[in-house]
This record gives structure tokens, sequence and C-alpha cells, in this order.
């Protein structure tokens, strides 16, 4: 895969890199990086040989949010070109959200505004100390808008409020403690503690992965009835899988299931 704004790679044991690739601004986001990242995960999302999906970045930083010359060329465009293009990271963010296999953040450096929408959509973030992060857009007179459900739903609205509203820089503990990053490592060991991740997903079957991905997101916007019924009839479809009964067979033999690469 060919892309200016981003690296986007697959390796033999289906573990799949979204690599931000324009270090020389801090991977800032622009409108070619949203085609292009939107255009990697369909294409991720779509091919069997994926079994989950790391998002980095290249260079010192993660990700330094939008790319502030891309957002003072909006000023002149038509109200529709400004939807047009705001709704690129809105649903670039919801792919990356949506996305059926799990999605593993190697933060390898500072986020800030919209990098931290980034790093709220992974299923899992692995940040490095000594970083810093911040909601920064209150300062520049922005707003972050598109980043905002995924960002709140990590926080919680107390402290979103905090932390949207006067730009607060905060270090990668207080990333965890916020739930942004679910561990921080020395950068030396960034790379051993995403393949840790990598290797607990491998053990896992990849159909049941999808369908947990799904059944967490069921679940988090319904109310019981609802949940009642989805959940039931997951467990009903799941005793007729070709997974369960690969798996149960694989435990009863004392072997490894199919899904899990011979040494």
């Amino acid at each position: 895969m060919n892309y200016e704004t981003i690296k986007a790679n697959v390796d033999p044991s289906g573990v799949a890199t979204l690599t931000l690739n324009r270090p020389d601004v801090h991977n800032a986001m622009n409108s070619l990086m949203w085609d292009e990242g939107r255009d990697a995960v369909r294409r991720f999302d779509s091919d069997p040989a994926v079994r989950l999906v790391v998002l980095t970045g290249e260079g010192k930083s993660f990700c330094s949010g939008g790319d502030l010359k891309y957002q003072q060329s909006q000023r002149g465009a038509t109200r529709d070109v400004k939807i047009l293009e705001a709704r690129k990271l809105a649903l670039w963010l919801r792919d990356l959200d949506l996305l059926s296999k799990p999605l593993i953040g190697r933060i390898q450096g500072p986020a800030y505004a919209g990098g931290l929408g980034l790093v709220s959509v992974c299923d899992i973030a692995i940040g490095v100390e000594p970083s810093s992060y911040s909601i920064t857009e209150a300062r520049l007179g922005l707003i972050p808008a598109m980043i905002s459900p995924y960002v709140i739903r990590r926080l919680g609205v107390a402290k979103a409020r905090r932390y949207f509203l006067n730009a607060r820089s905060f270090s990668a503990a207080e990333a965890v403690s916020l739930g942004l990053l679910d561990r921080v490592v020395a950068p030396r060991d960034l790379d051993a503690a995403v393949r840790e991740e990598i290797d607990l997903v491998l053990q896992c079957a990849p159909g049941a992965v999808r369908t947990i991905k799904r059944l967490i997101d069921y679940v988090d916007r319904h109310d019981f009835e609802d949940n009642c019924m989805y959940t039931v009839d997951r467990i009903a479809d799941m005793w007729d899988d070709a997974e369960a009964k690969e798996g149960l067979a694989s435990f009863a033999e004392k072997r490894k299931p199919s899904w899990v690469r011979k040494a």
C-alpha cells in the first residue's frame, strides 16, 4: 500500500501497522491523511489475513493534532466544503473505532488535540515516559469537536470539563490514571510491550474477537431488555460456531487451536 501521509503494511502473522508519516510536522493531520487513513482502515478491515492493527507514528511525536496550515486554509472555503472536510476526521475516527479487529496504539511520543482522539479509539494504548499530552484547542480559539465523543467516553464528563476547558498539559502517567493510556513504559521497552499485547491477541479466535468487539459496542449503547435479547442470541449462535467447536476440542485434546500459529 503506497501512501503519502501514512505507511501501511501487513506482516506474515497478520499484524497490520498503520503509521502516521509526517514527522516533519509532528504527524499533524490534514485532509489527505484522513483520506489515506480511511482507505487503509477499510483495506485492513476487509482483509481476512489481518488479525489486528497497530497504530503508531513516525518520529518523535505520535500526533500533534490537526495541521494548522490546513486549518487556516479552510477560512475562505464555502460552508459545504468546510462540512465535507470536517466530516473526514469524524468518519476516520468512526472507522477506527468500529474496526472489527483489535486496534493497539503504539503511542511512541507526545499527543495533542486530535492526536488524543486517535489514542481514544484504540482498544489498547501503550505510551512512553516522558511524554506530554494536552487537548490544546481552547488555547488556540478552536474546539475539540470531532474527537469529543471518543475522548469524553474515555475521560468521563467531569474530567473532560477539566482538560477540555483549560488545555492543561499532563504526563503519560497521568494519562494512565485518566484511562487514556493502558500502560506506560520506557521508550526502549515500547516494542516489547506492544509485542506482548499482539501475542495475546493472536492466541484468540479471530471470529470471536470480532463478535466481542461488536458485543461491547452494542451492550454499551442499549438497555437491559435489548441487551438480554442480543446476548442470548449471540450465545445461541456461538454454540453452533466452528471456532467454538474447534476451541473446545483443542482444550479437550490438549493441543493448540487452529488459529494459533505453530512455533
